[in-house]
């Protein structure tokens, strides 16, 4: 008995729930058919009435609508459209070399020529050949810039302290930062190495012209060479003023890589103070060149730096020029020579 009411109990519990299951089905249906009305309706709210498909032809012409293009930091896109940019490359600027500064490429990129043709001609009449203001305005774009009268304000200064236009010509050649610092900027730059060093008006401007890259460096940056020169390698003042004069690159180079060239020239090559100030320019060499141009010089028995001695040989001819120049002119020997001696470091 128990078993007839159980079954008929699971029997009226299986049609229950396909009962169940059907009506939920058919509300879900209902549900979806309303829902789906309900966003057409909508839709319709916000399209016009005259939409058309996206498969039918188009009767009006939409050919000026571009592609969207991401911003970019290549010139590539806009050399063909961009007068500018045709301008500078006529002038043979470097153009992939300014794309590595994303600042620079948006600056060149909002220029129109009329606004740089003045500063192109300005430049020109300083002295500057068209190659040359090509290189001027890759390594230093921001110089277009600069406002016009500013720039000539800038070189009446120079005027002003009697430099002479072949002095300003090959300054602003040299160093295409100048131009971009202020007059106040220039003339505590001259007037720190003009007391400093105690140098005259001649003295200051063969500073100025020799490296025109020390007048713009920052001046702390300068003492701290002045304080290794003077502290730790034992030079005078009047010692670094002959240095100054005679290769004021120096104060400029990496402290630890001058430290490293003096240790070497000092204890492996017996090279006396007095010598590296008539030649200052040893001082930048780097030690591994010195190390292998002097081991090669003892090897071969011409390492003579004392030029009251026969054979002698200057410092500087460890620092400048080609291996086979130093090969040939220096040790007396083949590059070749060299080479095999080297691998034999």
């Amino acid at each position: 008995m128990l078993r007839k009411l159980y079954r008929c109990s699971l029997k009226n519990s299986n049609t229950l729930i396909r009962y169940n299951s059907q009506v939920n089905k058919n509300v879900v249906s209902k549900d979806l058919k309303t829902a789906n009305v309900s966003l057409e309706k909508s839709e319709e709210c916000f399209l016009p009435k005259d939409t058309k498909s996206v498969l039918e032809p188009l009767d009006e012409d939409i050919s000026y609508i571009s592609t969207y293009l991401k911003p970019t930091f290549n010139f590539a896109a806009y050399i063909n459209k961009s007068e500018t940019l045709q301008h500078l490359l006529k002038l043979g600027v470097n153009l992939h070399q300014i794309e590595k500064n994303v600042e620079d490429v948006q600056f060149i990129l909002g220029l129109k020529f009329e606004d740089i043709k003045e500063h192109i001609i300005f430049l020109n009449n300083l002295g500057l050949a068209t190659e040359e203001i090509g290189y001027l305005i890759t390594k230093n774009p921001l110089l277009l810039k600069e406002d016009l009268e500013n720039l000539k304000i800038r070189i009446n200064y120079l005027e002003y302290k009697k430099f002479s236009k072949e002095m300003i010509t090959r300054i602003i050649k040299a160093n295409p930062f100048w131009l971009t610092r202020s007059t106040q900027q220039i003339d505590e730059s001259l007037g720190f190495f003009q007391n400093h060093f105690q140098l005259n008006g001649n003295e200051v401007r063969l500073v100025a012209v020799t490296c025109p890259k020390l007048i713009t460096t920052k001046i702390d940056k300068i003492k701290v060479n002045i304080f290794v020169l003077r502290e730790e390698m034992g030079f005078n003042y009047e010692e670094l003023k002959k240095m100054l004069l005679r290769k004021p690159l120096i104060y400029i180079k990496g402290r630890d890589r001058m430290l490293k060239s003096f240790e070497y020239l000092h204890r492996d090559m017996n090279i006396p103070s007095e010598r590296i100030v008539e030649e200052p320019e040893i001082l930048t060499c780097r030690q591994k060149r010195l190390i292998e141009r002097h081991s090669f010089l003892s090897k071969l028995g011409r390492a003579q730096y004392d030029p009251k001695k026969p054979n002698y040989v200057a410092l500087t001819s460890l620092v400048s020029g080609s291996d086979s120049d130093f090969c040939v002119d220096i040790a007396k020997s083949s590059v070749q020579a060299y080479n095999a001696f080297l691998k034999s470091l």
